[in-house]
């Protein structure tokens, strides 16, 4: 009898670690879904604000929820739910017009109705130039050199951004003069920080509709040199190469803001 017993409260115990366990995945299921969401960069259209293998931590909630927002972006109903508008500045994760299977992260800089133009690098909103000063260099880590700016938008916000030095030859006529171009309604202008080696909305992204914005960037959350797995090299190679990731990890990046005054400095 004693037996029969402890067996029924091991399938008790079990069936309730079970139901435990899938309470956890279905929280973090929508905790990722409406809350918050880790985005992983790999490319530095965004250097020196964001860097390749940063880890950046983004709220879902913050403009609300498209089909974007959800796993495999179900046609469950049309447009937002709970729509708040993007400020200018903010930096936002997206799916390209051009390419949905992707996602990408840049600086929202033209709202809608909005006319841009930029005249050898200096960016027209509405006939209107914004306030851009130089203020120092970047170095990043494999020795290139970018100049780098201020740059205030018409609400107030400031941000950095940077170009490649003695860039002129190369990017004059493709990165450094655009439009004019009136962006739709509903739509939404981009550029990355990194001014010389951003596809942005100059070129193949073009505006993004409201639909496709799904999360607004806060801070860095975890941030390495070296990228965790490389699939280009096999299993025991994989292992070997731990240590040098692990002593690649930017810990003076970690929990910095997209926003704060400092965001973009030399680190």
């Amino acid at each position: 009898m004693d037996f029969i017993l402890t067996e029924i409260n091991k399938k008790e115990t079990t069936k309730s670690e079970f139901k435990s366990l899938l309470m956890v995945v279905l929280l973090a299921m929508l905790v990722r879904t409406f809350v918050i969401e880790l985005f992983f960069v790999p490319t530095g259209s965004m250097k020196a604000t964001i860097l390749d293998n940063d880890y950046i931590f983004s709220t879902k909630y913050s403009y609300g929820y498209s089909k974007y927002s959800l796993p495999f972006s179900p046609n469950l109903f049309n447009g937002r739910i709970f729509a708040s508008n993007p400020e200018r500045g903010d930096i936002i994760i997206m799916r390209p017009p051009h390419d949905m299977s992707t996602r990408y992260i840049k600086r929202l800089i033209g709202l809608p109705g909005d006319k841009i133009q930029i005249i050898n690098d200096i960016l027209y909103i509405n006939n209107v130039s914004i306030s851009r000063k130089r203020v120092g260099k970047f170095i990043d880590e494999k020795g290139v050199e970018y100049t780098k700016f201020k740059e205030t938008l018409p609400n107030g916000f400031s941000h950095f951004s940077y170009k490649l030095k003695n860039s002129d030859l190369i990017f004059k006529h493709e990165h450094s003069n655009f439009g004019p171009y009136i962006i739709p309604e509903g739509h939404y202008f981009f550029l990355g920080d990194n001014r010389d080696e951003s596809g942005d909305s100059r070129a193949q992204l073009g505006v993004v509709p409201f639909k496709n914005l799904i999360a607004k960037a806060q801070f860095v959350l975890f941030s390495t040199k070296e990228v965790l797995w490389d699939s280009n090299i096999g299993m025991v190679d994989q292992i070997l190469r731990f240590g040098t990731w692990l002593s690649s990890i930017r810990f003076n990046r970690l929990f910095n803001g997209m926003y704060s005054q400092d965001a973009g400095n030399d680190r």
